[in-house]
């Protein structure tokens, strides 16, 4: 069995590398967030234009990067990674240059759709350059590498962000330039897959599917019953329905869907569950806090933000090494679930600490349990993936990834709202103000929370007082329940992995003529 067709000089390098690349991927979102509030000035976006804005890279990403994995499998994983680089940097600059809301959308869809072919490129190429039985260990320092290179780089953007919100989106195309360059020292080039069918309408129904679903789960924090929440949704739902009944029954199917019948993957989605949902929330929900409650600068918020991220780069050092001793997938996924839910539970006890040491034993268990589950979702997908659609199957556990991101951050927020305006309510109603003031109450909270501003009247001050007690509250409520969530993903993953783990699928039996004359 061939991995590769060459081994470039540099070769030994290619684990941590690929995980640097990968990191573009995921810095991108973090830069665009905060160079978000400066774009929108700038360009004169409106609220409706300005949240659509902040997702179509997401969208992007989740809609396209199985279809890019099907053309690195028919084109050369490399080469195709190399094309990535260079469609993301010019999305980025198409963004960078915008000179309206409509040029700066274009150039968010055109980057997600390349650093998405990035990230699944970078992923799937782990298989042509580590053994399989070395695969967890490896995992782990891809998993490392990616996080410690993704908080550099978002620190280094978010500086040029706040001398101008378009320096930040020079940064990227100067990586990925850098990359395109080491990419043929260090990654070898990879057996191309050609005999599968494009299957053209299995595609369409899975990327207007999700572009769908994402953007009606977007929608759920304007409302959870209007028909622009309620009809993306369900019409969502419906071609995705479509698209597995149509990859089941059609013999030219692009996509394995039956791998959605197998515990294993299912098992890896469900660390995948803990991973990605769990940091959705507790990124999003305690930088919310500190910035509501505590009033904490920008600036400052970062600080606060680096036990949590600093624990998920030592964690996945960790686990990878005790994986590459013998620790199970399984194990990994339960104590991951474990120590998420823990650290959940403990920002939600000390959501009032007015200092970063009450809130560190939360994100420190937090972030390193999230990140503990990141291996086994990786390296479960890796082992399951069939040898002729390796490209779809490893760039799914992108798409997935992004629905659960999605899912925790809308559902999160739509819970610490409804809680935290629920509160306010009813701590006014107890003072005995009338209920045809509550509405001013309640406006001042939210002029707050949107702006920034104080109120200027006494009885929006004692509104806001009670929103501020209130969102606390509501934080605390809503990480309990998030705990839930990820100890039951956790149980779900050990339960269906209690028959065994698998064999991992090997790599394509290497094509005389495609070996020949495959890309560089």
């Amino acid at each position: 069995m061939t991995t590769a067709t060459s081994s470039p000089k540099f070769m030994k390098f290619a684990v941590p590398f690929l995980g640097f690349v990968g990191a573009i991927q995921g810095t991108c979102p973090n830069i665009a967030s905060t160079a978000l509030v400066g774009a929108s000035k700038s360009l004169d976006m409106a609220g409706s234009t300005q949240a659509l804005a902040a997702s179509v890279q997401t969208l992007a990403v989740a809609a396209s990067v199985i279809t890019t994995g099907f053309l690195a499998d028919r084109f050369g994983r490399r080469r195709t990674l190399m094309v990535a680089l260079v469609v993301g940097a010019v999305g980025n600059l198409i963004v960078m240059a915008a000179p309206t809301s409509a040029i700066y959308m274009l150039g968010m869809a055109v980057t997600g759709v390349g650093l998405g072919a990035v990230y699944s490129c970078a992923f799937a190429s782990m298989k042509a350059v580590v053994p399989a039985d070395r695969m967890a260990g490896a995992v782990g320092i891809f998993t490392a590498s990616l996080m410690f290179s993704t908080l550099v780089m978002t620190f280094i953007g978010g500086a040029l962000t706040s001398s101008n919100w378009r320096y930040g989106f020079v940064l990227l195309p100067a990586v990925s330039m850098l990359c395109l360059v080491l990419t043929p020292m260090i990654v070898p080039t990879q057996v191309r897959i050609s005999g599968n069918d494009a299957d053209l309408p299995g595609q369409a129904l899975l990327a207007l599917g999700v572009i769908a679903f994402l953007y009606g789960v977007s929608r759920m924090g304007n409302s959870l019953t209007s028909p622009g929440t309620l009809v993306p949704l369900l019409l969502g739902v419906l071609l995705m329905v479509g698209f597995y009944l149509r990859e089941r029954s059609y013999p030219g199917h692009f996509y394995p869907v039956d791998l959605l019948r197998s515990p294993v993957f299912l098992a890896a989605l469900a660390a995948g569950f803990v991973y990605t949902f769990g940091t959705a929330v507790l990124f999003l929900q305690a930088t919310n806090l500190w910035q509501y409650v505590n009033g904490l600068p920008t600036s400052k918020v970062a600080v606060w933000q680096l036990p949590l991220l600093l624990s998920g780069v030592i964690s996945a050092l960790l686990i990878g090494r005790l994986m590459a001793r013998g620790m199970t997938n399984r194990t990994a996924a339960m104590i991951g679930s474990v120590l998420t839910a823990a650290g959940m539970v403990l920002l939600g006890v000390f959501h009032s600490s007015t200092d970063l040491i009450g809130f560190m034993p939360g994100l420190i268990l937090g972030g390193a349990g999230v990140v503990v589950c990141a291996v086994p979702f990786g390296n479960l997908i890796l082992r399951e993936a069939p040898p002729d659609f390796l490209g779809p199957v490893t760039s799914s556990r992108t798409t997935f990834g992004q629905f659960f991101y999605t899912l925790g951050f809308s559902l999160s927020t739509v819970m610490v709202d409804r809680l935290t305006r629920g509160g306010v309510i009813g701590k006014l109603t107890a003072a005995g103000v009338p209920a045809n003031q509550l509405s001013s109450g309640i406006d001042a909270v939210q002029v707050y929370a949107s702006r920034g501003t104080q109120p200027s009247t006494s009885f929006g001050k004692e509104a806001l007082g009670d929103g501020i007690a209130s969102y606390g509250q509501a934080f605390a409520t809503t990480m309990y329940a998030a705990a839930a969530a990820v100890l039951v993903a956790g149980l779900v993953a050990m339960l269906l992995l209690r028959g065994g783990e698998g064999e991992s699928q090997p790599l394509p039996e290497v094509d005389p003529e495609n070996e020949a004359t495959a890309p560089a």
